[in-house]
């Protein structure tokens, strides 16, 4: 299996930590989708990263579809609970966890509306409410616990520890660790295991 995508983009490495955690053998193959020649396009009409290549050529996307198939094709260690009331807590934090990551990528990447001083006056601070609302709510939740839901690792520390990383690096002025202490024994956790380790983008 081949996975396409970029170091840049916060959801190829969320698909690079399920794979290392789940132990599964992937090609990561560096892909900018927007490249002249990219055959991203081509193989996600959306023209979006990550995308999984199969070894019989069937494509599957986005990083939640491929999480699923990669924490599917290995009985253990499972990411997500089997019960219905785990999974969709699980699952929620995934959601928790890839829209932090999706307003870190639109306000580093200035995809807010850029050439309307006043509505973006009013857009930041938006954005801004969102991200600390959802660190004020990770900090809340991992409270007295080692893990986010249960007492195993899952999924949702995975999409944790992404996009916390990922603010790291395209929004180093959110200062989480200052604002959210309750949060940097959670984070320290998560950045010493070993799929973190190995899925850290490069230092410039």
């Amino acid at each position: 299996m081949k996975l396409l995508g970029s170091a840049g983009s916060p959801f190829v490495r969320k698909v690079r930590v399920i794979a290392a955690e789940k132990n599964v053998p992937i090609d990561y193959v560096v892909q900018r989708p927007n490249v002249p020649g990219s055959p991203v396009p081509q193989l996600n009409p959306l023209g979006k990263i990550p995308l999984l290549v199969l070894e019989n050529g069937e494509v599957v996307y986005d990083s939640v579809v491929i999480g699923e198939y990669l924490d599917g094709l290995k009985p253990g260690p499972s990411l997500v609970p089997a019960d219905f009331p785990g999974r969709i807590a699980v699952k929620r934090f995934e959601a928790l966890g890839d829209g932090l990551a999706e307003i870190a990528v639109t306000i580093s990447h200035d995809l807010g509306p850029m050439n309307d001083p006043e509505r973006r006056a009013e857009w930041m601070p938006r954005q801004h409410g969102k991200l600390q609302r959802t660190l004020a709510t990770y900090e809340q939740s991992i409270q007295g616990r080692t893990w986010l839901h249960g007492d195993q690792f899952s999924l949702a520390d995975i999409c944790a520890g992404y996009a916390l990383f990922y603010l790291d690096q395209v929004l180093a002025d959110v200062d989480w660790r200052g604002q959210y202490p309750g949060l940097v024994p959670y984070a320290q956790r998560l950045a010493e295991r070993p799929s973190f380790v190995v899925t850290a983008p490069a230092k410039a």
